[in-house]
């Protein structure tokens, strides 16, 4: 009887979407110094030799890092260390935004629920990657907590993508559980908080007077195949949210 071979290493040693582990050990490096701001990172035909993948795959994972500003890809000389890491965006964990996602929605209840066809707005289509003019599936909502208003939410989806919801699919999942339920296969998200101040619309939603302060939150959602699938804009009040995070070191690094 014939011993059946694996591979140890190259692409088919690989669990997961090959580029993401690319990705996430190429990250590893670049935050622990092993390519240090400014310095230079192997080239891609060296890539795909190290970790015996293609050069799609080698190109995906450095696209990801490009999207954080963790490296500038110069034709010609290179691709290097971005010089201030400052500025690149903080890494989470997207199982547990799920998980918290949906204990807000097992926590909370809404209401004014609306599921409609639209033109996209530029920034609905530059960050959904659409050209402009093109129509998006829009839901939007208000987020109750012992039935005061404590957000408004709108999620805006690819009609492409073929996928239509309901609002009462909103009284009982969150929309990331729903794009799941549906067939998305999440891979990441890009996730942006700050502060505004609400205009007369969210005041009379949030039951706040104008000019109330507010934290804003933009969320872009990608599958596994690098498709931007939900632009998420939400507003809380800022007497209703608090982003807790525990922040650790690696031993030996920064």
């Amino acid at each position: 009887m014939k011993k059946r071979k694996t591979k140890s290493t190259g692409e088919a040693g690989l669990r997961g979407p090959r580029y993401l582990y690319i990705y996430t050990v190429m990250r590893d490096w670049i935050y622990q110094g092993r390519y240090k701001p400014g310095s230079q990172l192997p080239t891609e035909d060296e890539l795909c030799r190290m970790f015996g993948v293609s050069r799609i795959t080698t190109r995906k994972a450095l696209a990801l890092l490009d999207d954080e500003r963790l490296i500038a890809r110069n034709p010609g000389r290179g691709t290097f260390v971005t010089e201030d890491l400052a500025d690149a965006p903080v890494q989470g964990d997207m199982e547990q935004l799920l998980r918290k996602v949906r204990r807000l929605g097992s926590n909370t209840r809404i209401s004014d629920a609306v599921v409609e066809t639209v033109e996209a707005d530029p920034e609905t289509a530059r960050d959904l990657r659409l050209p402009p003019g093109s129509r998006v599936q829009r839901a939007a909502h208000v987020r109750l907590l012992d039935g005061k208003p404590i957000g408004y939410c709108e999620t805006f989806i690819p009609i492409d993508l073929k996928i239509r919801f309901s609002p009462n699919e909103f009284n009982n999942h969150p929309m990331l559980t729903l794009l799941e339920r549906k067939g998305i296969d999440i891979g990441w998200g890009d996730q942006l908080i700050g502060a505004t101040l609400a205009d007369a619309r969210l005041g009379r939603l949030l039951d706040v007077s104008a000019g109330a302060p507010l934290v804003r939150v933009r969320l872009v959602v990608f599958d596994t195949r690098q498709r931007p699938v939900e632009r998420l804009l939400a507003f809380y009040r800022g007497d209703h949210y608090d982003h807790h995070i525990r922040l650790t070191r690696t031993s030996g690094g920064r």
